[in-house]
């Protein structure tokens, strides 16, 4: 089995992938102990993660799925599984950025090099992470708008009111 790739997610990761390694070069230097700042990523972060893990509870909601028969609800939930995937990976990218600047805390004064590999990486991650939040609420805004429709077509359906 084939999947057709999405042409223009692959030009987004890669726009992304040269824009979070030019924002991590520049200002790494700005991060550089600057304990102010890396408890600002780690709260928003942590604030971030919070939110994600209540937008993967809606989107995996069974009440998202569209009305009718069961061979609709399998369309649907095809459409809810690769939502929850997108989203998991969102997950996982805050927790690596946490994860990385955790580890830059334990090795502190230890070495040098590894540290500033390790805020390149994280202010990478960070960085990507962040952009993509960006969709959050639009996909958050789309499921409650099919929600509501479903369940609008569910009591129209039950009133025998039919679309013409």
């Amino acid at each position: 089995m084939s999947r057709k790739v999405d042409k223009e997610k692959v030009k987004l990761a890669i726009c992304l992938t040269l824009w979070a390694g030019i924002f991590s070069y520049f200002f790494q230097p700005y991060i550089h102990e600057n304990q102010d700042a890396v408890n600002v990523i780690v709260t928003v972060f942590s604030i971030l993660a919070g939110f994600l893990i209540a937008v993967i509870t809606l989107v995996g909601d069974p009440k998202s799925l569209p009305p009718g028969t069961w061979q609709v609800a399998e369309l649907g939930s095809k459409l809810t599984y690769n939502r929850l995937i997108r989203k998991k990976w969102l997950f996982k990218v805050y927790l690596i950025t946490l994860f990385l600047i955790f580890i830059t805390i334990l090795i502190k004064g230890h070495c040098p090099i590894l540290i500033l590999i390790l805020e390149y990486a994280y202010l990478f991650s960070g960085f990507i992470g962040s952009v993509l939040s960006f969709k959050l609420p639009a996909a958050l805004i789309e499921l409650q708008t099919e929600r509501i429709e479903n369940e609008i077509q569910e009591r129209r359906r039950a009133e025998n009111i039919t679309d013409d």
